[in-house]
């Protein structure tokens, strides 16, 4: 049997990856994290807690793994400690990156040759979003010098079942309970997609098939919107809402953040990603779009619709609609 330890594992991406990998004869199984989220799940399968942020990581890495798959890393020098401490005999260290490593530009559906952040060591310990592209490209730079072999997996933003944060979520949501849906932009403006099933199955692959020492763009839907988004969920949950436009300088005006007060809203059409050398090198099928929302909300079906903790209120909404209408009208 080949040996594989998962750091992380029992929350979102994790919790599907052990799902799909804990009834194959073929792998044995091994859980490293803090034993604090889900902490009774898999109870078959071997765990190790700890946290992997102390440097207390190396002890208990070491051991005789054919695969590490690291889920769970925002900080470099967690990876150091880790990769310090691994055996030489191990074939192949997979890490999950993002695709918030690129350089920001007015470039389109970027591929894997396109330019990566500059960092410094002065970032390896800051906890601010605003470092955490330039932290996970310094993550990669030392997995590439580290002389390992490895796969390192770049996804864009992860939706589907166990998804926690909310941000795909909030606007099932919003097709669901209400008839008025306020879209930033009409909706329209493009980015990249990851399903999570997709990113699973990469994974899966990057284990036996994998080519050695190789980056790759996980995306499942390279050019979608939240228009395409609000429209499919429609037609699956059989919901007309009406869709109210605010501009991206209003809402901007109004200290509504990009992505995190207006999750999956970029004002700009190039956080896309290209995804064709993935789909060649392990001829990966994609789930389709529908397919895949079709999924995702018959999970949130089972959660009961709980309100997403993600976004603007609605109370903020129907401010934001109600007011910028009347603007419109007053000019």
């Amino acid at each position: 049997m080949e040996k594989i330890l998962i750091i992380g594992g029992t929350n979102f991406i994790g919790r599907n990856l052990v799902e799909q990998l804990k009834n194959k004869d073929k792998y044995e199984l091994t859980l490293l994290n803090r034993g604090i989220t889900n902490a009774n799940l898999f109870p078959g399968i071997k765990k190790i807690k700890g946290d992997r942020n102390t440097k207390e990581i190396a002890e208990l890495v070491r051991g005789n793994w054919d695969y590490i798959i690291d889920l769970s890393c925002y900080f470099p020098k967690s990876l150091e400690h880790i990769l310090g401490a691994i055996s030489t005999k191990l074939k192949r260290f997979i890490f999950i990156s993002t695709v918030s490593v690129y350089e920001n530009g007015e470039q389109i559906l970027k591929d894997e040759s396109e330019r990566t952040q500059a960092f410094t060591r002065e970032i390896y310990d800051d906890d601010t979003s605003e470092t955490y592209g330039k932290r996970k490209a310094a993550c990669e730079e030392i997995i590439k010098s580290s002389g390992i072999n490895y796969t390192i997996l770049r996804p864009s933003l992860v939706y589907g079942k166990y998804d926690h944060t909310d941000r795909f979520y909030y606007w099932l949501y919003q097709v669901k309970k209400y008839e008025k849906v306020l879209l930033p932009n009409n909706g329209i403006q493009k980015t990249s997609l990851t399903y999570v099933q997709d990113l699973i199955k990469s994974i899966v692959l990057s284990i036996n098939e994998g080519k050695d020492k190789n980056i790759y763009n996980i995306i499942s839907h390279p050019e979608t919107s939240i228009a395409d988004i609000v429209n499919v969920a429609s037609k699956l949950l059989k919901k007309s809402p009406e869709t109210k436009n605010v501009s991206g300088k209003y809402l901007l005006d109004n200290n509504i953040y990009e992505w995190t007060k207006m999750p999956l809203w970029i004002n700009s059409n190039y956080d896309t990603q290209d995804n064709k050398k993935i789909l060649k090198s392990y001829n990966l099928e994609i789930v389709p779009l529908e397919e895949s929302i079709k999924a995702t909300i018959a999970y949130y079906q089972e959660m009961n619709w709980y309100e997403p903790k993600y976004g603007i209120t609605r109370m903020k909404q129907l401010e934001l609609m109600n007011n910028y209408e009347k603007e419109l009208y007053s000019r």
